[in-house]
């Protein structure tokens, strides 16, 4: 680590701050706002080139930004996270090619916001397995293809995606075998009616159904299957079908669940309820 002590231009306090303070600040700057940071001064020169978390947002839209942010990607060696929020205007190819050059690079969080945009996992991505977290907010993902895993994920947010039907999510989630960590959460875009959560190595659970003005039509909510669960709650005011599996390992549980039950299958309607266990 360079020198921390360097004195700084007269008015620069933030310059004397230590580098380790520094570089969680840059943390959370868009990329492009870090780079420019190279033009403060000496100190700031070449001080971003430790930063290994990249953030590009597409919004608005500029042309050819996302070529040029990969081709700054590939100019790193080691990306280990990588958070996108994109727009319609941003071409499927670009962002393959943007998450395969980061998924070659350690990557080991991806987050991708597409604003309601079709979304087809890039090959990198299985095969690589240092991926320990994905976070998917706001986009259709496109159907798994067979014989693929992401062996290496651990965390896996799934906010308000839509899926092709509902067994895409039993799909997806089949192929994290050590998957540990599972945020859900539902709004009027997710078009899945039973969602199925049915891991094994699950750990902690948390489900967020509570965006909307009023019920589906038909049989929808959630089947939950995971004994290895140790922390679970859940938030849902719109489901009439809610079924839970065994819970021998669970420690610690918040459950607020408002559900009409139309068919015999399920638990019994349970109101703003909640438990620690």
């Amino acid at each position: 680590m360079r020198n921390q002590n360097r004195r700084s231009p007269r008015g620069d306090k933030i310059s004397e701050f230590p580098d380790e303070l520094l570089l969680k600040i840059l943390f959370f700057l868009p990329s492009k706002d870090v780079v420019a940071t190279s033009a403060i001064s000496k100190r700031w020169k070449s001080l971003w080139k430790e930063v290994n978390t990249f953030r590009y947002d597409a919004t608005p839209p500029y042309p050819r930004t996302c070529q040029m942010f990969d081709l700054f990607i590939r100019s790193r060696s080691n990306v280990e996270s990588l958070q996108l929020k994109l727009n319609p205007n941003n071409s499927i190819q670009d962002i393959r090619d943007l998450v395969n050059d980061a998924a070659s690079r350690s990557l080991r969080e991806l987050r991708i916001e597409m604003v309601y945009k079709s979304f087809e996992f890039p090959q990198n991505l299985y095969l690589y397995p240092q991926l320990e977290t994905l976070i998917l907010e706001k986009l259709s993902l496109v159907d798994i293809p067979p014989n693929v895993s992401l062996i290496g994920l651990k965390k896996l947010n799934l906010l308000s995606v839509r899926f092709s039907n509902d067994e895409s999510v039993q799909r997806l989630l089949s192929i994290c075998p050590h998957l540990e960590d599972l945020v859900v959460r539902r709004s009027t875009y997710t078009n899945v009616m039973v969602f199925t959560i049915d891991v094994p190595t699950l750990k902690c659970l948390s489900i967020d159904n509570t965006s909307g003005e009023s019920r589906p039509e038909g049989v929808h909510g959630f089947v939950i299957n995971a004994p290895s669960l140790r922390c679970f709650s859940i938030k849902d005011t719109f489901s009439n079908y809610v079924r839970f599996g065994d819970m021998p390992e669970l420690v610690k549980a918040s459950v607020n669940i408002i559900c009409d039950q139309p068919i015999p299958t399920a638990r019994e309607k349970v109101q703003s309820t909640s438990s620690k266990m």
